[in-house]
Protein backbone atom coordinates (compact mmCIF):
# COMPACT_ATOMS: atom_id res chain seq x y z
CA UNK A 1 0.00 0.00 0.00
CA UNK A 2 1.14 3.66 -0.84
CA UNK A 3 0.36 6.18 2.49
CA UNK A 4 -0.02 9.70 1.94
CA UNK A 5 -0.85 11.57 4.69
CA UNK A 6 -2.16 14.17 2.95
CA UNK A 7 -4.86 11.98 1.45
CA UNK A 8 -7.84 9.99 3.61
CA UNK A 9 -6.67 5.93 2.92
CA UNK A 10 -9.67 3.85 1.02
CA UNK A 11 -11.37 2.90 4.70
CA UNK A 12 -11.61 -0.89 3.98
CA UNK A 13 -8.03 -0.95 2.18
CA UNK A 14 -6.74 0.84 5.67
CA UNK A 15 -8.59 -1.68 7.59
CA UNK A 16 -7.93 -4.78 5.30
CA UNK A 17 -3.93 -4.57 5.60
CA UNK A 18 -2.25 -6.17 8.73
CA UNK A 19 -0.98 -3.87 11.64
CA UNK A 20 2.72 -4.15 10.60
CA UNK A 21 1.99 -3.89 6.78
CA UNK A 22 0.49 -0.44 7.65
CA UNK A 23 3.06 0.55 9.95
CA UNK A 24 5.55 0.00 6.95
CA UNK A 25 3.95 2.14 4.65
CA UNK A 26 3.40 4.97 6.95
CA UNK A 27 7.08 4.95 7.79
CA UNK A 28 7.87 5.01 3.98
CA UNK A 29 6.12 7.76 3.11
CA UNK A 30 8.42 9.65 6.27
CA UNK A 31 11.66 8.19 4.21
CA UNK A 32 12.77 10.81 3.10
CA UNK A 33 10.63 13.53 5.23
CA UNK A 34 8.54 15.72 3.74
CA UNK A 35 9.56 19.10 3.56
CA UNK A 36 8.90 20.84 7.02
CA UNK A 37 8.13 17.66 9.13
CA UNK A 38 10.05 17.52 12.59
CA UNK A 39 12.82 14.82 12.86
CA UNK A 40 11.56 11.48 14.55
CA UNK A 41 13.59 10.14 16.89
CA UNK A 42 11.84 7.15 17.56
CA UNK A 43 9.86 6.30 13.41
CA UNK A 44 8.27 3.52 14.64
CA UNK A 45 6.54 5.00 17.26
CA UNK A 46 5.63 8.26 14.79
CA UNK A 47 4.51 5.48 12.69
CA UNK A 48 2.31 3.97 15.35
CA UNK A 49 0.27 7.08 16.45
CA UNK A 50 -0.43 7.86 12.38
CA UNK A 51 -1.82 4.05 12.24
CA UNK A 52 -4.31 4.66 15.32
CA UNK A 53 -5.26 8.16 13.72
CA UNK A 54 -6.28 6.76 10.20
CA UNK A 55 -7.75 3.62 12.16
CA UNK A 56 -10.09 5.64 14.19
CA UNK A 57 -10.90 7.72 11.00
CA UNK A 58 -11.23 4.46 9.09
CA UNK A 59 -13.98 3.21 11.50
CA UNK A 60 -15.17 6.86 12.58
CA UNK A 61 -14.58 5.93 15.73
CA UNK A 62 -14.47 7.76 17.81
CA UNK A 63 -16.67 10.31 15.46
CA UNK A 64 -15.11 13.13 17.57
CA UNK A 65 -12.18 12.18 15.05
CA UNK A 66 -12.98 12.88 12.05
CA UNK A 67 -14.87 15.89 13.36
CA UNK A 68 -11.65 17.47 14.80
CA UNK A 69 -9.86 16.39 11.48
CA UNK A 70 -12.04 18.65 9.71
CA UNK A 71 -11.61 21.37 11.92
CA UNK A 72 -8.53 21.88 11.81
CA UNK A 73 -7.90 21.66 7.79
CA UNK A 74 -10.62 24.25 7.84
CA UNK A 75 -8.60 26.39 10.42
CA UNK A 76 -5.61 25.93 8.19
CA UNK A 77 -3.69 22.57 8.94
CA UNK A 78 -2.51 20.51 6.07
CA UNK A 79 -4.31 16.81 6.75
CA UNK A 80 -0.79 15.80 7.93
CA UNK A 81 -0.41 18.83 10.11
CA UNK A 82 -4.00 17.93 11.67
CA UNK A 83 -3.27 14.08 12.04
CA UNK A 84 -0.13 14.96 14.15
CA UNK A 85 -2.19 16.98 16.28
CA UNK A 86 -4.99 14.32 16.94
CA UNK A 87 -2.12 11.93 17.25
CA UNK A 88 -1.12 14.42 20.64
CA UNK A 89 -4.76 13.81 21.91
CA UNK A 90 -4.47 10.05 21.31
CA UNK A 91 -0.81 9.63 22.87
CA UNK A 92 -2.14 11.76 25.89
CA UNK A 93 -5.44 9.50 26.41
CA UNK A 94 -2.93 6.57 26.01
CA UNK A 95 -0.33 7.78 28.47
CA UNK A 96 -3.32 8.09 31.03
CA UNK A 97 -4.41 4.61 30.64
CA UNK A 98 -1.11 3.50 31.42
CA UNK A 99 0.44 5.82 34.03
CA UNK A 100 -3.03 5.82 35.67
CA UNK A 101 -3.78 2.61 35.36
CA UNK A 102 -7.56 2.62 34.33
CA UNK A 103 -9.73 2.26 31.35
CA UNK A 104 -9.60 4.30 28.46
CA UNK A 105 -11.41 7.68 29.06
CA UNK A 106 -14.13 8.15 25.59
CA UNK A 107 -14.94 11.44 27.25
CA UNK A 108 -11.97 12.95 28.52
CA UNK A 109 -10.86 12.18 24.66
CA UNK A 110 -13.17 13.72 23.11
CA UNK A 111 -12.56 16.95 25.10
CA UNK A 112 -8.76 16.79 24.36
CA UNK A 113 -10.15 16.52 20.95
CA UNK A 114 -12.13 19.90 21.15
CA UNK A 115 -9.60 21.69 22.44
CA UNK A 116 -6.99 21.62 19.93
CA UNK A 117 -6.24 24.65 18.24
CA UNK A 118 -4.58 24.50 14.44
CA UNK A 119 -2.28 27.67 15.78
CA UNK A 120 -0.43 25.16 18.07
CA UNK A 121 0.32 22.70 15.46
CA UNK A 122 0.85 24.50 11.89
CA UNK A 123 4.07 23.74 10.51
CA UNK A 124 4.42 20.57 12.76
CA UNK A 125 3.91 18.25 9.67
CA UNK A 126 4.30 19.48 5.91
CA UNK A 127 3.74 22.64 4.78
CA UNK A 128 2.98 21.50 0.77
Amino acid sequence: MHYDAMRDPDPRAWLALPEEERLEAIERAHHPLPRGHDPLPNPRLHAAIHAVVETQLAQDAPPEVRKTLGRLVREGLTRHEALHAIGSAAADAMARVVRDKKPFDAGAYAKDLAALRAADFRGAADND
